[in-house]
């Protein structure tokens, strides 16, 4: 299955931004984390000093009998043993802390709504994990040499961790609002950064076949331009074999023509000295088969001119004018084997192409009919205009053709078994390089009534 290379590229510049993206999450959340965890800490140690102060105030006023803080004068001291102090929690919009105070291995006063911790042995901080690990703290344990009071500050981290990640959540959120743009975005960029590479590929897609001029290398991008080198040599190495398969084709030809037409002067001067019937029979042999050899070389000179697959020189042609040209000027060849040449239409139609062409094709068309017609002498011409389409139509009485047999009379040299007359194989293969450099279509079928042979060409309407 074929991937476009936009999609392709897009898809990959969108898998790395994700990856970007989530990387960049999971970094924020890491140090997030540390962060959390840094920022707990310095808030248990002030948790502590504050606990500490408190309570050697505490102690001091004990010591010097000096009345309790108003919240503690409801308290008996000598009771907190049994039955620790509860101190009202912190009105604070924070993480509460959770603080214990032992003295002596028991529990004298602990913050409202605070867990009870084991006693400490040992100063600093650490985890502890309570309700089977379902809640994790992160404490700091403290002794106070002042007041003999083991302090120890918690503050519970799954909290801590939901408040962190609803902060990140609202960090991140724009992030995910600006994807579905950064996936525009990225489709966007990468469609105008290969616009330099569809300008190449229509630039190539809309030459004519023959046209072999190196690609412009202006503008094509730093990547592209070993391809366009390559294909320029390419187009180079194209142009010197077909101008040197034209060359010698039409040299050949030209070459063939002269002792040719010297052969056929020999042939008809010894013609006009013998009277011997089968000498004369035989020279007649002869002239024949020299004239179907000049036919073929004309048809080669004929092919060589339209078979390269260059640009003609075009221009507005009046077809039907052409066409009547055509016919006058082979009308001899329909009276020389005794046919009637018949012009059914001919609708006013003006095209846009090569006239010396488009006669050649047209004379091809005339000589394929008149040259293998049998049966009813009248030879059809039409030209119609039918659904923006001009027909040329040329059909003759002859024994009709296999679909096989119609598939190939296109193939150059190829004659129908058991043909008579002078062709070389050439000539609908003539007219279908024409129509090709036309625009235009050949197709070749059995007549209006189902017999005979009829050749019908469809040419585009000029605008």
């Amino acid at each position: 299955m074929k991937v476009s290379l936009q999609k392709r590229l897009t898809w990959i510049l969108l898998a790395l931004t994700l990856f970007a993206w989530v990387a960049s999450a999971a970094v924020t959340y890491f140090y997030s984390s540390r962060a959390l965890l840094e920022q707990v800490d310095r808030q248990l140690e002030q948790y502590a000093d504050l606990v500490t102060y408190i309570s050697r105030v505490f102690a001091r006023q004990l010591a010097q009998g000096q009345p309790l803080y108003e919240a503690w004068s409801g308290h008996d001291y000598d009771q907190a043993h049994l039955q620790p102090i509860l101190i009202e929690g912190l009105d604070s919009e924070g993480i509460a802390p959770a603080i214990n105070v032992w003295e002596g291995g028991s529990m004298i006063a602990l913050v409202e709504g605070s867990p009870r911790f084991q006693q400490p042995s040992t100063e600093g901080l650490g985890y502890l994990e309570l309700d089977g690990g379902a809640n994790q703290w992160r404490t700091l344990s403290r002794w106070d040499d002042t007041t003999a009071l083991w302090i120890q500050v918690g503050i519970e981290l799954g909290s801590a961790r939901r408040d962190m990640l609803g902060t990140l959540g609202s960090a991140l959120m724009p992030l995910l609002i600006v994807l579905p743009l950064t996936i525009a975005l990225l489709y966007l960029g990468v469609f105008r950064g290969l616009l330099p590479l569809r300008s190449l590929a229509e630039q190539i897609s809309q030459r004519k076949p023959g046209l072999l001029d190196p690609v412009a290398t202006e503008d094509v991008p730093e990547e592209l331009s070993a391809v366009v080198s390559s294909l320029n040599d390419l187009f180079g190495r194209l142009a010197l074999a077909m101008e040197s398969e034209q060359r010698f084709t039409a040299n050949a030809a030209h070459e063939l023509l002269t002792p040719l037409a010297a052969i056929k002067t020999e042939v008809q001067l010894c013609q006009r000295q013998l009277s011997d019937g089968p000498a004369v029979n035989m020279l007649q042999r002869i002239t024949e088969r020299v004239d179907r050899a000049g036919h073929t070389v004309e048809q080669l000179l004929t092919l060589a001119r339209v078979d390269p697959d260059a640009p003609v020189g075009t221009g507005p042609v009046r077809f039907d004018e052409l066409l009547t040209e055509v016919i006058a000027e082979n009308a001899h060849l329909a009276a020389d084997r005794g046919l009637e040449v018949s012009v059914q239409d001919l609708t006013p139609a003006t095209l846009q192409g090569n006239s010396e062409a488009l006669a050649i094709l047209m004379r091809n068309l005339l000589v394929n009919a008149f040259r293998y017609s049998s049966g009813d002498p009248v030879v059809k011409i039409s030209l119609a205009l039918r659904q923006n389409e001009v027909i040329l139509a040329v059909c003759n009485d002859c024994m009709p053709l296999s679909a096989a047999e119609h598939e190939r009379l296109c193939d150059r040299f190829y004659r129908v078994p058991g043909s008579a007359g002078l062709g070389a194989g050439l000539g609908l293969s003539i007219v279908s390089r024409i129509a090709a450099l036309h625009g235009a279509r050949l197709e070749t079928g059995a007549g209006d009534a189902g017999r005979g042979f009829c050749a019908r060409v469809y040419f585009p309407q000029a605008d």
